[in-house]
């Protein structure tokens, strides 16, 4: 009998103190960086991003990256500075000449419409499903290395949601740099 109780009493330690720990590790606080890190918006994590010293590496990596930008652009709140830093902030990940077709001011309007526009009809992108990389068609020509990637965005709205399936270009830049060329809405079944 004193055996049991023996037992039973360093059993019932052993939860006691696997119990502590456990209330001890989920309840401290945050250390002072990640609480800092956490009040951070992901409009101030892509405008502070340095795409000099940390570009994406992939194609794949570079669509996901603009992604995350147009969230911002219609999911985020910001002021009307921030959106011009987003804008510039895209147009590093564009391909020279995505940007000598396209003057700033002009891509800016265009932007700042069809993102109130999406606000009007409360839209917001709710996910985005992109290809994977063994997915990704790679093809050269002329010497250029180019990446198709599709990406299906649902934009979720009052009305339900919607799906809008798009295929970016991306093209490789004299420093080996993914960039995108351009991106265009395709029909489901045309790459089938």
């Amino acid at each position: 009998m004193q055996k049991r109780l023996r037992w039973l009493l360093v059993v019932t330690i052993m939860v006691v103190l696997v119990v502590g720990f456990y209330y001890i590790q989920n309840n401290k606080s945050d250390s002072p960086e990640d609480l800092k890190e956490n009040l951070i918006s992901d409009v101030d994590k892509i405008i502070n991003k340095d795409l000099d010293e940390s570009y994406p590496y992939t194609a794949r990596e570079v669509v996901q990256y603009f992604v995350r930008i147009q969230k911002c652009y219609y999911n985020e709140e910001y002021t009307e500075e921030e959106l011009v830093k987003l804008a510039y902030k895209a147009t590093e990940l564009f391909d020279d000449e995505l940007n000598n077709e396209n003057d700033f001011d002009d891509y800016f309007e265009l932007l700042k419409a069809e993102i109130e526009l999406y606000h009007t009809q409360g839209k917001v992108i709710n996910s985005v499903i992109m290809d994977e990389y063994s997915e990704i068609v790679y093809s050269t020509v002329d010497g250029q290395k180019y990446a198709s990637i599709n990406c299906t965005y649902f934009l979720r709205s009052d009305d339900g949601t919607t799906k809008i399936p798009e295929t970016y270009i991306l093209r490789k830049d004299e420093a080996g740099r993914w960039k995108i060329l351009g991106w265009k809405e395709y029909e489901e079944n045309e790459w089938e």
